[in-house]
């Protein structure tokens, strides 16, 4: 395994190089939310207050798109929230 390492100030960051295989795929989860856009930290405490089981701590905004009348957002998410999704969808309701 090949290593970088990197010194900032008093801080050290050191990379590891790893293999494409041990590297997690990343769930995707997309939200539009109707009417005027809100800022992403309203978004996340709603959607974590709506949905039991999410984690939205953890969601990584990925892409975002506003308009007057909506707001698009794309979030790589972990996977215990993926699986609280899917069960809620299982049953048929809108997570």
């Amino acid at each position: 395994m090949s290593s970088l390492e990197l010194t900032e100030d008093d801080t050290k960051f050191r990379i590891q190089l790893v293999r494409p295989s041990e590297v997690p795929k990343l769930k995707r989860a997309q939200v539009y939310i109707t009417g005027p856009p809100l800022a992403v930290p309203n978004v996340t405490r709603l959607l974590a207050g709506q949905n039991r089981g999410i984690h939205t701590e953890r969601w990584t905004l990925r892409h975002q798109q506003d308009a007057a009348n909506g707001q698009l957002l794309v979030w790589g998410i972990d996977k215990d929230s993926a699986a609280a999704i899917k069960a809620v969808s299982s049953l048929g309701w809108a997570a």
